[in-house]
């Protein structure tokens, strides 16, 4: 009997291809995300050095125009933490859309695997059927010579 060879395995092949390129996709997606998340991280440490800072010198007496700086590198850094978080929800959004895709992607190779057990168990049982059949033909024909 020939050698098993799954019917569907140049779609099974091009679908895992598919699922792999998304998940690449995906690995992509948060890697961006977890930077958004590390640089709203570190501008948050300056904004609470500087504010630490600032509290110091207050004690210590500044004039206005310093006073105006720090006000404005607060603002600068406030801003670009609230830009960070917007970009950070987006960035979830696309995390969590390609996550679907890749569930799908995953449950088509899954079936497609399942489709191949299933084959594969057919291919054995016919294997099976066809070896007994043959012992059954090599019984009757070796009674009859006897």
């Amino acid at each position: 009997m020939k050698r098993f060879e799954f019917s569907l395995n140049k779609l099974k092949g091009y679908k895992e291809q598919v699922l792999e390129r998304e998940k690449n996709d995906l690995a992509h997606l948060r890697r961006q995300q977890q930077q958004y998340q590390d640089e709203k991280a570190e501008l948050e440490n300056r904004l609470r050095s500087s504010n630490s800072e600032f509290r110091e010198r207050s004690a210590a007496g500044m004039t206005v125009m310093q006073i105006t700086a720090f006000k404005g590198y607060h603002q600068s850094l406030s801003s670009q933490i609230r830009e960070l978080e917007n970009s950070i929800a987006k960035m979830e959004e696309k995390v969590q859309k390609q996550l679907g895709v890749v569930i799908e992607a995953t449950k088509e190779v899954s079936s497609l695997e399942k489709l191949e057990d299933k084959q594969f168990e057919e291919y054995k049982f016919m294997a099976a059927k066809a070896e007994e059949q043959f012992i059954a033909e090599y019984v009757t024909n070796s009674t009859y010579r006897s």
